[in-house]
């Protein structure tokens, strides 16, 4: 990566959620939060994120929220109305907070969406915007789902994107690596978070990350 994608890379950890990452969460309890913890997402997040935020990387969280009548929720597809449905991820609950292990810091943007994709109903445009973010770093769960569907629209929207692998997991591995090897590599670059780390702190390669 050179110096000049490094002063407009942003780092969005996306859906990184008690209820999508725990196996008693209503989203995580059908495999997601499995693999979460097989593959020690939020473990080598959290090891990611002590990098990231020293070489001053500006980093966003996207999460899934919904207010108590469902009436902010942007998809109309059925796997969202079963949330409505079962009253599942409210803003306030616990299911819907941010895992602990990779919690924001003081500062940093957190973003609330009503449906997979982040851009949709959000400032997050916006909010790249101010910071002349123009490079997109995304991890997140599922892998088939808000990273899929974030690389696609970033992609179509001008950005350029990297998914960092490893910082994400699919509902079953199956469904992760199909969409690693045969779907995101048309929209990003795709690598792990230690490959990128080691990018960015090579001689010439750290420049001044926002």
């Amino acid at each position: 990566m050179t110096p000049a994608h490094l002063e407009t890379a942003a780092v969005l950890l996306m859906d990184m959620q008690e209820g999508t990452c725990r196996p008693w969460g209503p989203v995580g309890a059908a495999g997601l939060a499995e693999q979460v913890e097989h593959r020690d997402v939020l473990g080598k997040t959290r090891a990611a994120l002590s990098t990231l935020r020293l070489q001053r990387m500006t980093v966003i969280h996207v999460r899934l929220a919904f207010d108590a009548e469902y009436g902010l929720m942007t998809s109309a597809s059925p796997r969202f109305a079963s949330f409505a449905e079962r009253g599942i991820m409210c803003d306030g609950s616990v299911e819907s907070r941010i895992c602990a292990e990779v919690a924001p810091k003081p500062g940093e943007p957190v973003i609330t969406k009503g449906c997979v994709n982040p851009f949709v109903g959000t400032a997050l445009t916006e909010v790249l915007r101010r910071r002349s973010a123009g490079h997109l770093i995304l991890a997140g769960v599922a892998t088939n789902h808000v990273v899929e569907g974030t690389a696609r629209y970033a992609a179509d929207a001008g950005f350029r994107v990297t998914v960092l692998e490893d910082l994400c997991a699919g509902v079953s591995e199956e469904m992760h690596l199909f969409s690693v090897e045969k779907i995101l590599p048309s929209y990003a670059a795709v690598t792990t978070s230690n490959v990128f780390i080691r990018e960015i702190a090579r001689p010439g390669g750290t420049g001044s990350p926002r």
